[in-house]
């Protein structure tokens, strides 16, 4: 049977997929987010939008009325006015707990990140932490998920780096040997939507990787000989990329921050298995970036490969 399931942070990339796979399911969506008009792409039927700010609490306990579940996916990549790390990450959970409480919802399910309260001095990092001893303290039954770097059509890093490829001869590399673990964010959308309604996940708490770890260089090569194309990898020493990071946190959407060089010292791969038994197996990323990274036909090679892993959805191995 469908449940009803509110979810705070829902139009972005990974709220897209966990849409898509609810609504499949049976499950009927409310998807809450700052600018809803920017979503109506999402209307579908089973489907509904609600205006809201979890940094001030605004609209909150309309979202989440008559929800059986609330999925929580707010996260900064950096700091702009009132929105800071604290804000989003901390207070606006608080805000959508309470909100929750005061509904009666009965089942939180909660986005933080691999990482989340292990690195002290980044504030990304920390706040993490912090708001999943939060949700750890509620008397609800929570689930959290911890995804190493998400990737798909639409993600923000290989296609941020896609990006430079058009125009740069040299491809700046910082930070060369950390180590990450990049997931599927149908992979990730499926964990959040077999969970939905899911008693056993309750008070447990799930890292989220990929089949494989990876170097952020060989990333960048992987990338490179995906696309065909041949640039030049230049490793910035770090005080040059401490003085890159200073000057481009200013901009309006900064490539890096101080915070996200912390980060990036830092390997970002699961402990253990890398993806959960339970939620079927993970995609490989060579079996996936060619499906999305060369653009046009990218949602239709997507959507063949979704069809092909469906088993996975089932729970099939």
């Amino acid at each position: 049977m469908g449940q009803r399931v509110c979810i705070i942070g829902g139009s972005g990339f990974v709220g897209r997929a966990i849409v898509r796979q609810a609504v499949a399911q049976g499950h009927e969506v409310t998807v809450a987010c700052r600018h809803p008009q920017r979503s109506r792409d999402l209307l579908v039927e089973g489907v509904h939008l609600r205006r809201v700010d979890v940094v001030d609490g605004r609209g909150l306990d309309e979202a989440v009325a008559g929800a059986d579940t609330v999925i929580y996916l707010v996260g900064l990549l950096f700091e702009k006015g009132r929105y800071t790390f604290e804000a989003a990450h901390v207070h606006g959970v608080e805000h959508v707990l309470e909100a929750c409480k005061r509904a009666g919802v009965k089942q939180y399910l909660h986005m933080s990140a691999l990482g989340a309260g292990q690195i002290p001095a980044s504030k990304y990092a920390r706040t993490k932490g912090e708001a999943e001893g939060v949700v750890r303290r509620c008397p609800m039954q929570w689930t959290i998920f911890r995804p190493s770097i998400i990737y798909g059509a639409g993600d923000n890093f290989f296609n941020q780096f896609k990006a430079m490829t058009r125009s740069l001869p040299v491809l700046p590399v910082i930070s060369g040997d950390t180590r990450f673990q990049p997931v599927w964010v149908e992979d990730v959308a499926r964990a959040f939507v077999q969970g939905i309604g899911n008693r056993h996940v309750a008070g447990k708490t799930f890292e989220l990787g990929g089949p494989k770890s990876y170097t952020f260089r060989e990333l960048l090569e992987m990338l490179l000989a995906e696309l065909g194309r041949r640039r030049i990898l230049l490793p910035v020493p770090g005080p040059i990329a401490r003085l890159m990071a200073m000057f481009m946190q200013f901009l309006p959407k900064p490539p890096l921050t101080p915070d996200q060089l912390i980060l990036l010292r830092h390997d970002n791969v699961v402990e253990g298995d890398p993806f959960p038994a339970e939620f079927g197996k993970a995609a490989r990323l060579e079996a996936v970036l060619p499906a999305y990274i060369h653009g046009s036909s990218a949602e239709q090679l997507q959507q063949t490969l979704n069809h092909a892993r469906s088993h996975y959805r089932k729970g099939g191995a």
